[in-house]
């Protein structure tokens, strides 16, 4: 590492050429986003000059209830297991919502002391449809194995990823077969 800021470069490239929606923030403060890639671009609708150095709650709106913003903003401030699944209510740039499934682990420094914290987002508007469900599963559980490898690399921990990917493939199961009674 560069600095007490910047992440490893392999995993910096790596992050930037997923093809799933990934973010990137410091842990201190208020936890500014360092990277985006260009899914989370597209995802959102702001360019990368528009988020950095801000928090991801700038996707927040008017119909984003304290209850949806509660787990994510305690996970921010280190409570709780070290990864987490979080649906809540964000906006795009242009106004529209979507209902963001948004995935979150903290990335540990050699010396235990959690440094980063890795976001990734997906639209459960579309993920909901059975049919993306496999697809998903298999884009995050691909990603997920990669950062791993690429964080171990450079001292940097992912902790408890395998069961948060089977946890969260059972519960998307669930709310599509709710979804597919009605």
């Amino acid at each position: 590492m560069t600095s007490q800021d910047s992440l490893p470069k392999p995993l910096g490239d790596y992050i930037r050429t997923s093809r799933i929606a990934l973010a990137v923030s410091r842990i201190e403060e208020d936890a500014p986003l360092i990277l985006v890639n260009e899914p989370f671009c597209r995802l959102t609708g702001y360019a990368a000059t528009e988020v950095l150095g801000r928090n991801c709650r700038l996707l927040q709106g008017e119909e984003t209830t304290d209850e949806m913003r509660r787990p994510l903003h305690d996970f921010v401030r280190g409570a709780g297991p070290d990864s987490g699944r979080f649906p809540i209510l964000n906006y795009r740039k242009d106004g529209s919502s979507f209902s963001n499934f948004v995935f979150m682990t903290r990335l540990f420094d050699r010396s235990g002391t959690a440094r980063f914290i890795l976001a990734s987002q997906f639209d459960m508007t579309s993920a909901m449809r059975r049919s993306r469900l496999p697809q998903n599963d298999k884009e995050l559980t691909r990603a997920l194995d990669d950062v791993e490898q690429i964080s171990r690399e450079f001292g940097l921990a992912v902790v408890g990823s395998a069961q948060l990917i089977a946890d969260s493939v059972a519960l998307l199961a669930r709310l599509s077969l709710d979804d597919h009674k009605d």
